[in-house]
């Protein structure tokens, strides 16, 4: 087929498989997610129809609903009189009802990469390039646009770098004095974190990488993230989205209502001081002004004879405590509201869904900060049974990639092996990860908190924040306090710097974290 311009120059073109595309949009929208990062629509499109309908539903899906029903699209088209006269041109949605019947989902993959054959042989031709002998060729059918772009590879480069988003090599040596004075402008570093080191150590967040941190089974790894979350979204103001595989949403729910609570961060913004355990949420536990509990009315027989409403009339008459938890829970709402995102991932955690949330969410609510909690190995859909421990590695490879190609952070909290607990909080190394130690290849940063027992608080030492951050005198060690509990923080890896051992002193139930300094043997 050929598309004719205005100096009558015939350019190849495929608008049947433009229209299968569109249609294959159409009859599952999500495939924005897996193939609109590589659409290039002024290039893939030669049909003017095919490219105001393709471009419209990107617009649509990224900014206003993922359902394209009929409803949905006439009522898009009809935001905008431009888009309206133009959709009614090419004849509304009795058009667009011809083109699904045309597109079946097996069909989307094959479409695309005719899609992108076609793409890169029109620039060819406009810059100059005979194609007639490749579309004449008897193997034409079966080419991909990268086995086009291999026949006349040594003058392609530019093309198949505009067509394919591929990068070009860059030479070192160049604009090495406007790096350095783009750093003045704008200094590589990433959103700060509550914690003083970890701001020094790895620039904060910065986004393109991926950090994990392990801790043994229940040590705490989604609480400490929860922190993170909690401190990013109501401090930072920045969205995130949270996929657990683990925990119920209600349960990290409660964790974060009971971070909020509890950590001076937080009570700064929102000027309630309150100390309310977790435990004490999740039972549904309020303490009178007497500091007793205060429960639902029974009869002698155990009979509830209070209605669940009236219980709570009373509550908030009758205790400040369940006052302050709910006007923190009500600013918590107010304050977060478009900023956290939480999806279950348990019924299916593959790389695959994985690698469809994070871009789904990236495109279409430009989420920039991801967590995953907690990290595990890809599991065989088909048969239900785990797959080889490298996948772990494989997952992980996966994870980061995406954050470099979307310029995200990405958190992943991982398992200890059950042996570390018999390793000194502060020799712990990647060998300890639970399945995989290789994964720490794939790794910007990684994490590994282990707690120190009581009868070691004697062979250790620190230096806190305080005295590191004072510009007079030397800091002063510091000896543990018995009366608290503490985590060491081994810095395994860190491309942003060097590695060190950090003091983290906690509350489990309250979720308290506090990153009391740099540690160190006597």
């Amino acid at each position: 087929m050929a598309e004719e311009t205005k100096d009558k120059v015939e350019y190849i073109s495929n608008v049947p498989n433009e229209i299968v595309f569109v249609g294959c949009i159409l009859n599952n929208p999500d495939n924005i997610v897996e193939y609109g990062q590589w659409i290039r629509s002024k290039y893939d499109f030669s049909s003017e129809c095919t490219r105001f309908f393709y471009d419209s539903f990107e617009v649509m899906y990224q900014s206003r609903t993922q359902k394209f029903t009929k409803e949905n699209i006439n009522i898009f088209m009809s935001e905008d009189t431009d888009r309206l006269k133009e959709y009614k041109q090419y004849g509304s949605y009795k058009l667009l009802e011809q083109w699904i019947l045309m597109a079946k989902e097996e069909d989307i993959n094959k479409s695309y990469e005719v899609l992108k054959k076609y793409s890169l042989l029109r620039e060819y031709q406009r810059n100059g390039f005979n194609v007639n002998k490749i579309v004449n060729h008897k193997k034409f059918n079966t080419w991909k646009a990268q086995d086009i772009y291999r026949l006349i590879r040594s003058k392609c480069d530019k093309i198949n770098t505009v067509i394919n988003e591929n990068e070009n090599a860059i030479v070192l040596n160049q604009n090495v004095v406007t790096l350095v004075n783009s750093k003045l402008e704008k200094p590589d570093m990433g959103l700060i974190t509550p914690y003083f080191q970890w701001n020094e150590l790895f620039r904060g967040l910065i986004t393109s990488s991926f950090m994990c941190v392990g801790m043994l089974s229940n040590a705490g790894k989604s609480r400490f993230m929860m922190k993170l979350i909690a401190y990013i979204t109501l401090f930072q103001k920045q969205k995130c989205m949270v996929m657990l595989n683990e925990m119920t949403e209600e349960s990290m729910q409660t964790c974060m209502l009971t971070t909020v609570i509890n950590n001076p961060e937080f009570q700064t913004l929102h000027n309630i001081k309150l100390v309310k355990p977790e435990r004490e949420i999740s039972l549904g536990l309020y303490k009178d002004d007497s500091g007793d509990y205060i429960y639902r009315n029974k009869d002698e027989n155990g009979k509830f004879i209070e209605t669940v409403d009236e219980y709570k009339q009373r509550l908030y008459k009758e205790s400040e405590e369940y006052r302050k938890v709910i006007a923190i829970a009500k600013w918590i709402e107010n304050e977060q509201r478009g900023l956290i995102y939480c999806k279950d991932m348990r019924g299916d955690y593959s790389d695959q869904s994985l690698e469809f949330e994070i871009k789904k969410a990236n495109l279409t609510n430009g989420i920039k900060y991801f967590f995953y909690d907690t990290l595990k190995q890809d599991v065989n859909v088909f048969n239900g049974k785990y797959g080889d421990w490298s996948q772990l590695k494989a997952t992980a490879t996966k994870l980061s990639e995406l954050a470099k190609n979307l310029n995200a952070f990405v958190y992943g909290s991982i398992q200890l092996t059950d042996d570390a607990q018999l390793i000194d909080p502060d020799e712990l190394t990647s060998n300890n990860v639970a399945n995989a130690k290789q994964m720490k290849h794939v790794l910007d940063v990684m994490n590994l908190f282990a707690e120190i027992p009581k009868k070691m608080y004697g062979k250790y030492q620190y230096y806190s924040n305080d005295d590191i951050n004072n510009d007079w005198g030397e800091p002063v060690a510091k000896e543990l306090d018995h009366n608290k509990r503490y985590y060491i923080d081994t810095v395994d890896k860190n491309r942003y710097g060097r590695k060190e051992k950090l003091l983290f002193s906690l509350d489990l139930d309250l979720n308290q974290w506090f990153e009391e300094g740099i540690v160190f043997r006597k």
